[in-house]
């Protein structure tokens, strides 16, 4: 089933957002609000295709919008309402809702995804209306042995991120990173946490 087939069987059906691979549409299909991303050109069907199985290992974790619909050229899955994280950060919720993401992000070091943007997540992180924090836009996420998820976010931390933590320091955010790349289980990972979010744990 190609996207083409079933366009016109899609109701209030708009284009929600536009990267160099794909277009993002919403709509309602079959009852579901959903979000289709379909690619720009041919060529970028495997990558799509690659995406489908990507978010369909990540959904056995909760991660991502629920997949739906897996087609020849698109996939579909559940519309995120919600507003990006760069227009909902501030001073006050910053360690609340890093902290989530720093959850996200080691369940998917330990699953063995990359998604290869957690050095700057304002803009594929969505936070819904009761400040739960949603990962969105796998184009560039791929199956690793070695992923770095949290240590892009660390890097984060240290660079755009770093207004928001008044209280550390760099040098020790740089060793803690070096420990867990080194040797990325659990009590490396809590070290990081104890480290940047001290009371802030929830």
């Amino acid at each position: 089933m190609k996207f083409e087939q079933i366009r016109n069987d899609i109701q209030n059906l708009q284009i929600i957002g536009k990267g160099w691979r794909g277009i993002v549409y919403r709509g309602n299909y079959k009852g579901l609000d959903l979000a289709f991303k379909v690619p720009r050109e041919e060529k970028y069907v495997k990558s799509i295709q690659k995406e489908a199985q990507i978010l369909k290992e990540l959904n056995r974790y909760g991660i991502g919008g629920k997949l739906e619909i897996i087609g020849e050229d698109f996939i579909g899955y559940r519309f995120i309402e919600g507003k990006p994280l760069i227009k909902i950060i501030n001073k006050n919720n910053a360690k609340d809702l890093l902290y989530q993401l720093f959850k996200i992000a080691r369940k998917m070091d330990k699953i063995g995804i990359s998604k290869d943007e957690m050095h700057r997540p304002y803009k594929n992180v969505i936070v819904d209306s009761t400040g739960k924090v949603h990962l969105i836009d796998f184009e560039k996420a791929v199956f690793s042995k070695k992923p770095h998820n949290i240590t892009q976010l660390l890097h984060f931390v240290i660079t755009s991120g770093k207004k928001f933590f008044d209280d550390i320091d760099k040098d020790t955010v740089i060793k803690l990173a070096k420990e867990y790349r080194k040797k990325p289980d659990e009590e490396n990972f809590q070290k990081i946490l104890g480290y940047l979010f001290k009371q802030h744990q929830l």
